[in-house]
């Protein structure tokens, strides 16, 4: 009898069977990112340490269809940030992360794009990148540190819209059309001789037949 393997390889990462690494922007920081920041014991090791801004996010480690996670020293604060043959350029403001019990401000989200190019084209790559902020009770700098977020943005707006559900007015337009067939249906009655069939009771249905029958008789 053969043995079964426990545990896969990603990223040079060993998981267990069925594991999905899925943290809260507030798990990252806390649990990973302070812990990494303070040189303690990670929960998991399953976040590798990375530059990001080394190569193309199709050339990182990891398993391209899923979110990959990297501890890496930050790029300058610039809106774009070069990145093997394209950059990466901030989309929006940056979002504060609040801590749920405290509602204190532990850090700060920042998304970004990468382009390629030389008209910078934007593609489906996404990372977020995310910080402790200095006023979060810590012991050391931390500002230059982050843990970022890289993955391709979801692809099922574009499936939905090939097999998108009918909308309103189409709808409505349905509704009309099955009205108008069921009062054409009615005008086969109006002969002088054949009256309109009158209709069983949902709960008689069964002995309509029957009923029927009797009366001819």
């Amino acid at each position: 009898m053969g043995r079964f393997e426990n545990h896969v390889v990603k990223g040079g990462i060993k998981l267990p069977i069925g594991f999905r690494f899925c943290p809260t922007d507030e798990e990252l920081l806390l649990h990973y990112l302070k812990k990494k920041a303070f040189a303690q014991q990670l929960p998991a090791s399953v976040i590798s340490e990375f530059d990001v801004f080394q190569t193309e996010p199709w050339k990182l480690p990891g398993e391209l269809r899923e979110n990959r996670y990297f501890f890496s020293n930050r790029s300058n604060g610039n809106i774009k940030r070069p990145a093997g043959s394209g950059c990466w350029k901030s989309v929006g403001k940056e979002k504060q992360i609040i801590h749920s019990e405290s509602n204190q401000v532990i850090g700060m989200k920042e998304t970004l794009f990468f382009c390629k190019g030389s008209h910078e084209t934007r593609t489906q790559w996404v990372m977020h990148e995310l910080r402790l902020v200095a006023s979060y009770p810590c012991q050391m700098p931390v500002a230059d540190f982050a843990v970022y977020r890289i993955f391709q943005k979801n692809k099922m707006k574009t499936r939905r819209s090939h097999g998108k559900k009918p909308s309103s007015s189409s709808k409505l337009q349905r509704l009309v059309d099955v009205k108008a067939s069921f009062f054409d249906f009615t005008v086969d009655f109006n002969h002088d001789d054949i009256g309109p069939p009158t209709p069983c009771s949902p709960c008689l249905s069964e002995g309509c037949s029957e009923i029927s029958s009797s009366k001819l008789d």
